[in-house]
């Protein structure tokens, strides 16, 4: 179950580390795990608690910052993004034990090196054809593959234009172009099924989110978090 646990603290994570820009300028985007299910009892159960975990994300001018809350408080993770200089901050908190974590690009950079190299081979498609209503944005699936993905697993989105994200980003899909903002995420395995979808948006954030309180929290660098995961059975930002 630990494993279980810091496996999809560490998805979410890499889903919600990215830099907003919008037609808006600013604005608040909250994202929920609407369903998750699966064929095998001991993951459903851990699934069934995964449902209702949120991703909220704030943005403003060239900042932007996203707050996790899994299992009813049990983990939760801060990220905020500086677009102009690239450094990312990161507050960790599971059950009590609290990290913080600053990175710049070159340090992401050095420790993704094997991501980045499997993100040159996906490939994103988009299918016009199948389309959806997101809190009132007009939405298109975009697929992403892989030649390393198995029979049997996939992973789509439904992208909005109006909203645009920058995708180096999005762990793992530094190299990807995504022509909009995700509002659903679906990610299918054998043995189980997850969609994260938008719940809410709105027009206006107040500045002060992009204040960071890391008082408590033990200052790691990149690499030292990464390790510390492994302990845990994660594999870092690069699970």
């Amino acid at each position: 179950m630990k494993k279980l646990l810091f496996s999809f603290s560490l998805f979410l994570m890499a889903m919600t580390y990215m830099s907003a820009q919008t037609v808006l300028g600013e604005g608040y985007i909250k994202m929920e795990i609407v369903d998750a299910t699966s064929d095998d009892e001991q993951m459903a159960m851990g699934l069934e608690m995964m449902k209702g975990t949120q991703t909220e994300i704030f943005f403003m001018g060239g900042k932007s910052l996203s707050k996790v809350n899994m299992m009813g408080g049990m983990v939760e993770t801060t990220t905020l993004f500086n677009s102009e200089t690239e450094q990312m901050d990161m507050l960790f908190n599971m059950m009590g034990q609290k990290m913080h974590v600053s990175s710049t690009a070159a340090e992401r950079a050095l420790a993704q090196n094997e991501q980045a190299a499997l993100a040159k081979e996906m490939e994103v498609t988009y299918d016009e054809s199948d389309t959806k209503e997101i809190l009132g944005y007009n939405c298109v699936k975009a697929n992403i593959a892989h030649p390393s993905i198995q029979d049997g697993m996939s992973f789509s989105m439904y992208i909005t234009k109006d909203i645009k994200a920058d995708p180096k980003m999005i762990q793992g899909l530094q190299d990807i172009k995504i022509e909009g903002f995700p509002l659903e995420y679906v990610m299918s395995m054998p043995q189980m099924t997850m969609t994260i979808s938008a719940v809410e948006l709105k027009q206006e954030v107040d500045a002060s989110v992009f204040d960071l309180d890391t008082g408590g929290y033990e200052k790691l660098t990149l690499q030292e978090f990464t390790d510390r995961m492994k302990q845990f059975g994660g594999g870092g930002f690069g699970f």
